[in-house]
Parts: structure tokens; sequence; C-alpha cells
């Protein structure tokens, strides 16, 4: 017990301090929202439904702060034994009553928050508006939910506030209030970020600009108050139950010295409440500090200072007429020394150079009622409407240069646009590790079944894999395409591989956040719940993110790029696989008792990656990538060696076979990727006892290493082999011996599948570590292929890329169906290495793909094309230019034709020297011009 915990006669008592830091905060609050008042009613004499909401906040939260303040004298801070017994239903009543406030409070002070940013948002950004209104639905239904099961929370409703004698059910309140967490977190960060892209892109001086960032990014304490109360809420459910209870003689919260573990959250609760308010009134309070400080914003000689004044101009001054992203909104306040007729003109001549201020910004919009005599003029200032350079972008407080298209980007800007695209795998790589172990100990953790363990995988692949590239990743990749055609109203596009980068993280770290109230409630529905989004995110990131490595850059070196970022996603798996088993789970296996505590030490791991996501989506708008349209896609097939239209077997494309056999591919791999990650515990252990769930031992005595520890080795062989084949796809363009990416994955699949029936069929009995070999022999070989398939089933796609994307990925949802076969067959009573045979099975089916752009000469011709340096300079320098392009098919397809034929016999080598010469006498007789023949066989080789 410290010091600050013992009150008067040794008495523990947190009481005191309690009652002290409420009081300091609601004083706060208070005084800023008188401010606000004063200057919305006093200076601005305008008053709108963001004053009325805030007005309403500070109500409630004086309400909230006075029952806490009440409670703290009636025994909140002490332990049970040491309330005075008439004080009990006094606390009771005051506890009762602030878990009814406390939701109210936060939603009325967001919904200010959220009703301001609808307002500056008007005309200006559709996508800040639309993220509010969801914001703002979110943020009033999950408030309302709250509160009423806060006033129901007891069976009959009495029991909560009074002793009631007779049953009861109540709820308990800790556990509530931290499974509640994640909302206001989500919403917490949703509200810090969706103005930062509004403000950064205003054209207004730096110095102000920064002023009116950081005055909007205030509100980061109040997510650090959240988390703060997070944690003291952890700490207070540690030690007591977390499931509902019916005792007769419950305190308050259904827990024993509820007022001793809850009172520093209560606090804490509290604070969050009053410093949010006190947040949400620092933007509008803009004219009281032009009366206060007006040296901010006014000379020492009494004149207005100008933005041009203070503006730090970029290098080229010629871009920052372009660097706006849509009209300004709002009416200023100008002083009234201001000539009339100086206004006019000013307002007359609509330039594009005029300035707005920060701190006229902070004047909230629609301020433009009916002034009273000594109130000072508003005039509304003309809107500013800019354009944007096509070589330029506005990257927060400085130009950036628009990067090209990206199938003509060069080798170096490859790189680093890949760079920073890598860092989603590395997300994912992540998750995926973490993940990969966290089932099981959620399974050991909840006294899961085999099956409830596999339901998780089901939901994580199954369900987020087939829904989210299809139903959300393809429609927001092509949103843009489909906005070409219609008029934008100066709008910008929505669509793209950036929009779909920033939606997946946001999506994702909602998924991540949402762990918390699964894992204390140790929820199955929670869990299966949260890996569902978690899945659902990855798949709309990895629609986007895998034809952005496989495009972005030199043609022949997709492969090589989508396998580094690949490479670099599975050592990310190794790393959190590392940390889970020896970091976080270290308490788990053999006679070790685990509850649900144990899984709240993870729940920091998934705030800080929630908070990277919000980062990185921040990061994405900011980061300007290269797009590329279906029609320049469709154009750039034009350089391959074939017509990926061309009929094929059946009567179809030659692309839609490659497509549909590199989706039938990749469902088969990715279902036998997950079935040896699952059921590895199962065939190491020689007597088949080792079931995902329900046993604990990991490191039975046969065995030289722990299981996990063999699992952590097969992942490492998993990523070295993905770093080892991009270094083959990496010589292959220039070194006609190394083998072609196709044979390669046709090389792995056949080790898969030998692999795969070495660990179906060995059984050592004196040795069980051999079968550990030919194990990791099948992770080895497994690597490359999803990244390999995902290349080569784009190549030649054209202007149905984007959408072959998200079929493809949509192929991981393979482990949605598969797992449970495997552990059907060893219901039945076979043994787990019988039932893995069905992976070799699967194997085979995926092996047609290789197969058929081994064999068929059109489908190899396909994706072994081959670009030039030179021909690649062409693409980088001029784009499609019509003459150079015919030239290139021409070539690159007779080349192709010759390479893929056998060599021609006598009798077609003859009539080539005839038909070579009868040419020769055509020229000279002037009956035909070489550029005319070339050009009729090129309209005859040409798609379309």
């Amino acid at each position: 017990m410290s010091a600050a915990d013992a009150g008067s006669g040794g008495v523990p008592d947190r009481g005191p301090a309690v009652f002290a830091v409420t009081t300091a905060t609601l004083v706060l609050a208070s005084v800023f929202v008188a401010a606000r008042l004063y200057t919305r009613l006093g200076i601005v004499r305008n008053i709108s439904w963001d004053d009325y909401f805030i007005v309403l906040a500070w109500f409630l939260a004086f309400g909230l702060s006075f029952t806490i303040d009440l409670g703290a004298t009636k025994g909140l801070g002490r332990y049970d034994a040491d309330i005075v017994a008439d004080d009990w239903n006094d606390l009771r009543r005051c506890e009762y009553v602030f878990s009814i406030i406390y939701n109210p409070a936060l939603m009325a002070t967001k919904t200010s928050i959220l009703i301001f940013y609808l307002r500056l948002s008007r005309n200006t950004q559709q996508v800040l508006r639309f993220a509010s209104w969801v914001v703002l639905g979110v943020v009033n239904v999950a408030g309302t939910v709250l509160t009423l099961l806060n006033i129901f929370q007891c069976r009959p409703v009495q029991a909560a506030f009074d002793r009631y004698s007779g049953d009861a059910n109540c709820i308990p309140l800790l556990t509530e209030f931290i499974c509640s967490a994640p909302v206001n977190i989500v919403t917490d960060l949703a509200i810090l970020a969706l103005p930062l892209p509004v403000l950064t892109g205003m054209r207004i001086p730096y110095r102000q600009k920064i002023i009116l960032v950081l005055t909007f990014t205030l509100g980061i304490f109040v997510t650090i108050v959240d988390v703060v109360r997070i944690y003291y809420l952890q700490q207070a459910i540690t030690a007591v139950s977390p499931g509902v209870s019916n005792n007769l003689e419950a305190t308050f919260g259904d827990q024993a010295n509820f007022a001793w573990n809850a009172s520093l959250s209560l606090m804490w609760s509290a604070v969050e409440v009053n410093v949010g308010i006190a947040c949400a009134c620092i933007p509008t309070l803009k004219p009281l500090f032009v009366r206060i400080l007006p040296a901010m914003i006014i000379d020492p000689d009494g004149t207005l200072r100008k933005g041009s004044d203070t503006e730090k101009q970029p290098s080229d001054s010629s871009r920052m007429s372009h660097t706006a992203r849509g009209p300004m909104l709002g009416p200023v306040l100008e002083p009234q020394e201001a000539q009339p007729a100086q206004r006019r003109a000013s307002h007359s001549q609509g330039s594009s150079d005029s300035q707005i201020t920060a701190l006229d910004f902070l004047t909230t919009p629609d301020m433009t009622g009916p002034a009273g005599p000594t109130s000072p003029t508003f005039v509304p200032r003309t809107s500013i409407t800019m354009t944007s350079a096509d070589n330029s972008v506005y990257f927060g407080f400085v130009n950036m240069k628009r990067p090209k298209s990206m199938i003509r980007t060069s080798a170096r800007d490859s790189f680093k646009y890949c760079t920073v695209v890598t860092i989603l795998f590395v997300l994912w790589g992540f998750s995926y590790g973490l993940l990969n172990t966290l089932n099981n100990v959620i399974a050991t953790v909840a006294d899961m079944t085999v099956a409830q363990t596999l339901g998780l995988t089901s939901m994580y692949f199954g369900a987020g894999y087939f829904f989210g590239p299809l139903i959300v990743g393809e429609w927001i990749l092509r949103h843009d395409e489909h906005r070409r055609t219609k008029k934008s109203n100066g709008m910008p596009s929505i669509g793209g591989f950036k929009a779909t980068f920033m939606l997946g993280l946001c999506i994702y770290g909602t998924g991540t956040i949402m762990f918390w109230p699964s894992a204390v409630l140790t929820s199955f529905a929670g869990f299966m719940i949260s890996s569902f989004i978690v899945g659902f995110g990855l798949a709309v990131l990895e629609t986007a993110a895998n034809p952005f490595l496989a495009l972005c850059g030199p043609m022949d070196y997709a492969e090589m790029r989508l396998l580094l970022a690949q490479g670099v996603q599975a050592v990310a798996t190794v790393v959190a696989g590392v940390l889970a088993q020896k970091v976080f789970f270290t308490q788990i296996g053999g006679s070790v008792k685990t509850d649900s505590a144990t899984l709240l030490d993870v729940q920091w791991t998934y705030l800080a990656i929630t908070l990277l996501c919000v980062l990185l989506a921040l990061f994405f708008y900011y980061m300007p990538l290269p797009e590329v349209t279906d029609a320049e896609m469709e154009n750039s097939t034009r350089w391959l060696p074939v017509d990926p239209k061309k009929r094929s077997v059946g009567g179809l494309e030659l692309r839609t076979w490659t497509l549909s056999l590199a989706v039938l591919a990749q469902w088969c791999y990715v279902a036998g990727q997950e079935i040896m990650s699952i059921f590895f515990r199962g065939l190491l252990t020689p007597d088949n006892s080792g079931d995902t769930a329900t046993n604990r031992d990991d490191h039975p005595a046969e065995l030289s290493v722990s299981i996990s520890d063999y699992l952590l080795i097969g992942h490492t062989a998993f990523a070295i082999s993905r770093f080892f084949t991009a270094y083959l796809a990496y010589l292959s363009p220039t070194h006609p011996k190394v083998p072609q990416p196709r044979t390669v994955l046709t090389i792995c699949t056949g080790l898969t599948i030998v692999s795969a029936i070495l660990v179906a069929a060995l059984r050592p009995k004196n040795n069980p570590n051999l079968l550990a070999i030919p194990a990791i022999l099948f992770f080895f070989s497994e690597g490359p292929m999803w990244p390999l398939i995902f290349a080569l089933g784009l190549r030649g796609q054209g202007k149905h890329t984007k959408c072959a994307s998200a079929w493809i990925t949509m192929g991981a949802s393979g482990p949605a169906f598969w797992p449970f076969v495997i552990y059907g067959i060893k219901q039945a009573g076979r043994d787990y290495q019988i039932a893995f045979i069905v992976v070799p099975a699967l194997l085979v089916i995926m092996s047609m793909f290789s197969l058929f752009l081994d064999l068929k000469r059109d489908a190899r011709s396909l994706v072994d094309a081959r670009v030039g340096a030179e021909e690649q300079l062409r693409i980088i320098a001029s784009g499609n230019e019509e003459l150079d392009l015919h030239n290139v098919i021409l070539r690159r397809r007779r080349t192709g034709s010759i390479a893929t034929e056998h060599p021609p016999n006598f009798v077609k080598r003859l009539s080539m020297t005839l038909g070579k010469g009868l040419g020769h006498l055509r020229r000279n007789s002037g009956n035909s011009e070489p550029a005319t023949t070339e050009h009729h066989e090129v309209k005859r080789y040409s798609p379309g």
C-alpha cells in the first residue's frame, strides 16, 4: 500500500485523491465551456447545434463528477470492510448514477465535435462528411446500447442501487466497462484523424497551419487518458471473476471491494469526460484569442497581418498556386477598422492568391447571423478554388512530385514505392504469427473443442478472405474507374490503391481492438467476430498490395518484387511467433494453470497495432503513390508476345484460363498450408494425442525440441525459400539458364507433394524427430507458391487486372472447409498422418496451374514475356508511342513465335527463301513499301 492510498488512522483510502483530481478537471472543463459560451454569445453572437451539445455534455459531466465526489465522501476508494454501514446506500446510488451518466456524457461530447466536422466539411470533403456520419452513428448507437445496459445491469433494477433481499442477477460492471473500451478508443482515434487531411490541405501560412493542426490534435490527450483508464480497469478486474454473479448480498458491480478496485478507473473516467469537453471547446475560441492575444495575427502597429507576410514559400512558387485540395469554407472575422471598399475590392477579385488565416478558420462555419450594434462585421470570403497540377501533389506542408503511372515507373522509383507498401506486409505477417499462437492459447484458456478452434481459422480465412476481396476490396480498388465516366463536381476520386490501403487498415485496426472484450469475457463468439474482422481487413489490404507490387516497376521483375515483400512478411511471422511463445504466453504448457488474465497480457500489443494502423492510414493518405487505369493495363497487354484474348481450350480466352487455374491453385495451396500449421502438433506427436485445443504438453519427451520451436523452424525455412526464389526471379530475365518463375512454381509444387506424402507415410518408431524433416521441407517448398501464383495469374489480364486480383486473393479462403475434413477423418478413428493424405491430393489439383503454364505454348509465351532494357526505357520515357509500339509488338511476337516452335524443316525453309526473294523483287519494282507491309502485319497480330 502506497502512502497515497493511506487515509486517516492508517485506513487505506483513495477517496481524497479521487475527489481532488475529479474536481480539478471539472473546473478546467467549466472554464473552457464558459469561454466558449462567451465567445459565441458575446463576440460572435451566433450559436449552433455543436454548442448545444457541448452544454449538454457539461451538465452530464457535472453530474458525473458530482456523484464521484459525493461517493468519495461516502467510502469510494476504501475496502468494503472500512466503509461505514450508514454510507452504503448513498455510495451504491452514487456508483449507479455514475454508471448511467458516463456514456451519455461521452456521446454528447463526441456528437458536438462531429457536428462541427460536418459543417467544416460542407461543400469540400465528401469523404470527411461520410466518415463523420459513420462515426456519429457508431458513437450514438454504441452509447445508447451501453447506457441501457448500465440502467438494467441488474434484474430487478432495484438491486443495482439498493440492498435487495430477493433473488437478483447482476452484470459485473468493471467487466462491462473494459468491454466497451474498444468503442471509445476507435471513435477517439477516428475523431482525432478525420480533420487532418482537410487541415493540412489548406493553403495557409506555414506557422498558422502548425497552430491549426496542433489545435485539432489536442484530442490525443483524451485517448491517452482513456488508455490510462483502461489500465486501471484491467488492474481492477484481474483479481475478481468476470462472470455473471447471483450473490444475494453482493456489493455494487457484483464484485467484492468494488469501491476500492474501481475508484481510480472511475476517477480517470471523469478525467476523460472533462478533458474531452475542454479539447472540444478549443477550436471555437478564435475570436476570444483575437481579443486576448492579438499579436498572433495583428502586427504591433495594429494592422491585420496578411498570410503572405508570414508564409514560408516553397522553392517553386508556381506550385503553391495549385496546392489546395478544394475550396475553403466559412466566413471570416474582419476587423472593424478595415475599409468596406477595400474588402469589396478584395472579394471581387476572386484571386487564387488570397489567404485565409488559421485563426480565422478556427471560427466555426455558419457564423453569419445578424450582428448587433456593437458586434464586429462578418463578411464571407470568396472561396478559393484551385486545381491540382498534373505533376505535383500537396504533401501536408510541402509539395511533392506526382508519381508516374504505375506501369511506367522506373526501377528506382519502383523501389521507393514498393518499400513503402511492404510495410503492410510486415503488419499482416506480424498479425498472422501472433494469431497462429493466440488461437491455441485461446482454446486452452476457454477450454474450446478442436472444432471450435478450427472455427477461428475458418472465420479468419474462410469468411474474411472470401467476402473481403469480392465485396469491398475490388469495389474500392476500381471505384475511381467508375467515377472516370461520371462528373465528379470537382470532388477528388476516392478509389484506387491508396484508398484500398486506408480502408483495409481501418477495418483491420477495428478487428484487433475488438480482441479486448473477447479476451476479458473469454467469449467464443467475440473471438469469432474479431477473427472475421481481422481477416476481412487483411484481405482488403492484400487485394491492393499484391497487384501494386506486381505492377509497379519493370514488367520483368514482377515476381521478384512480390517474392521479396512476401519474404519480409514471413520474417514478421517468425518474429511474432517468437514474441508470442517467449514473451506473451510463457506460462502456457505443462501443468501451469492458465486463465483469462493470460490473454490480457497481449491486449496492449493489439492496442499498439491499432494505433499503427491509424498512423499508416494517415501516412498513405499523404504519400503520393502511383495509380493505373484499366485502359492503361489493357494497352500494356500489347507488349506481350501473345494475345491474352486468344481463344484457347474450350473456346475460352487464354487469360480466362490462367486466372481460373490461378484461383483454384491458390485455394488448394492455402488450404494445405493451414492444415500443416493447424495440425502440426498432432503430426509430430507419436501417439497422435496432440490435438490443437486439448493438449498442453508442448515438449513431449520423444522430441529433441518443443513442437512450437519446430514450428518456428518451419516458418523460418518458409521465409528463406521466398528470398531464395526472389533471387532466381531477379536473374531469370537476363540469364537464360536460370529457370523461369513458372518452372520454379512447378518444382516447388513437386517438392511439396513429395514432402507431404512423406509426412503422411513415414512411421519412425524409434526417433519421431525424423518426421520433422519432411515437415520442414514442406514449409520450405511451399514458401514461394503464393507470390508466384499471384504474379503469374495477373499476367495478361489487362483491364481485368484489379478484378483478377480480388479473385486470386479470395482463393485464400480454402481453409474454411478442408481443416474440418482432416478433423472428421481423425474423429472417424484414423490418425492425423492418414488424414494428411488430403494435402498431397490438394496439391495435385493445384499443379494443374503450373502444368498448364509449362505445357501450353501460348500460356508459356504469355508468362515468360520479357521486355528488354531499351524497350523498358521507351515505356518510361515516351509511353505508348504508336510507331515504336508496333515495331516492338512485331519484333516480340515474331521472336516469341519462332522461339516456341520447332525448327522449320527443309520444305518450310525453302518456301521462306522463295518468299523473301519474291518480296525483294516487289520492292525493287516499287509495288509495295516495307512500312505498309509491316503495318498490315502488325494489325493482324495486334489484339483488338
